[in-house]
């Protein structure tokens, strides 16, 4: 019995390697597989023409539309200046920017309205003396077929009281201007640039005492190459022509803020220094008028520099392909129905900052390469994915 159990391992073993050996025996070797070789795995899109909107891109650097130097036309005392009359102050059209002591104005009208009066008496004497003069030489001359001689009837003085009641009116109207004068107000809505004001301060005629600029409208001055030009519609200097539209854009702080302008004019000359030519963009309301305030770059100020997207004209029946896609010598890659890569060189209308648009040497539906693949040759077996691409 303890033989038996001795033995039953080894049995056991000696039945395993029996199956194993059979096992090995009867298996079936593998038929060999090859699997076909696709190309490399590339992307490709389908070519759509359809019409795109030419699209320029610049940048420039906003100024104000109107700026002036405030010059007081009287000389005097400053009696009163606005609070807004500092540097960075907000003006509205009309408002009141400082006054000059008026009583001197004020005598002076009083002053002209009695030299109108002394004037008026004058001429009304001098009218009367010449009505009894030319009656008088009438009666003694009733048969007289000539006129009178004209110091006899007053002529000459009655010029004379005439241009002095007329050079009194003027002084009276001259008198009422000045006074009307030590009142500046804002010739339109903006902003203090600058200014040397204070209280009692006496100021001369003729003499600057702040900048102001206006905030109604702001321009972009934007250099372009020459080429560009060709896209755009600039209104000449002096006509009604409507410009290209468009949109200004100011990256900060991860946030974009935007404006839409339009094209007014091209400064009437080329940059000597990188022979580009320059538009003017203007914007309308670029400044926010919120009572309770605003993020100041909600306003487009005069000094920033900005992106400009400049609205060329549409063009017709084109292929927008994408830069990369572009290979050298202006050609692309296709792939025909057999998936080979074929080259084809293209007519190129206009090269954008993200794509080009081909006029020529494709064909609608067609698939385009859009990998760039090392060691690409005409024919070459390719396994194209298809995706979109914005047209």
């Amino acid at each position: 019995m303890k033989m038996k159990r001795a033995l039953l391992p080894f049995l056991v073993i000696v039945i395993a390697l029996g199956l194993t050996f059979v096992m090995i025996k009867s298996r079936k070797s593998p038929k060999p597989h090859e699997t076909p070789y696709l190309g490399p795995l590339v992307d490709a899109a389908e070519l759509i023409k359809s019409s795109h909107q030419v699209v320029v891109r610049a940048t420039g650097a906003v100024q104000a539309r109107y700026e002036v130097s405030i010059v007081p036309q009287v000389k005097g005392r400053i009696s009163e200046i606005s609070p807004q009359m500092v540097a960075g102050g907000m003006l509205r059209k009309g408002e009141l920017l400082f006054a000059i002591e008026d009583v001197d104005y004020q005598l002076a009208i009083e002053s002209a309205r009695f030299n109108l009066a002394q004037s008026e008496l004058e001429l009304l004497r001098n009218e009367k003396l010449a009505e009894v003069a030319s009656q008088e030489w009438r009666a003694l001359n009733p048969e007289a077929s000539e006129e009178p001689d004209p110091l006899v009837v007053y002529e000459p003085q009655l010029k004379s009281a005439r241009a002095q009641r007329g050079a009194a009116q003027a002084g009276v109207k001259q008198a009422e201007i000045n006074l009307q004068r030590t009142r500046v107000v804002a010739p339109f809505n903006g902003y203090v640039r600058s200014e040397q004001l204070e209280i009692d301060q006496f100021v001369n005629a003729g003499t600057a005492v702040a900048t102001v600029a206006g905030t109604d409208q702001v321009e972009v001055v934007v250099p372009l190459p020459l080429d560009e030009l060709a896209w755009l519609q600039v209104p000449r200097n002096g006509t009604a022509q409507n410009g290209s539209s468009a949109q200004v854009e100011l990256q900060s702080g991860g946030q974009t803020y935007r404006w839409q302008g339009v094209i007014t004019r091209a400064l009437g000359e080329i940059d000597p220094r990188n022979r580009m030519a320059r538009v003017v963009v203007t914007v309308d309301d670029p400044v926010a008028r919120d009572d309770k305030g605003v993020n100041l770059l909600n306003n487009l100020l005069p000094g920033m520099f900005v992106d400009v997207y400049l609205q060329g004209e549409e063009i017709a029946d084109v292929f927008a392909v994408p830069y990369g896609a572009l290979h050298d010598n202006d050609t692309v890659w296709i792939v025909d129905d057999e998936n080979r890569l074929r080259i084809r060189e293209v007519d190129i209308l206009r090269r954008e900052r993200e794509e080009i648009l081909v006029s020529s040497g494709l064909d609608a539906g067609q698939r385009i390469v859009l990998t760039n693949l090392s060691g690409a040759a005409e024919g070459m077996l390719l396994r194209p994915q298809l995706r979109e691409v914005r047209q």
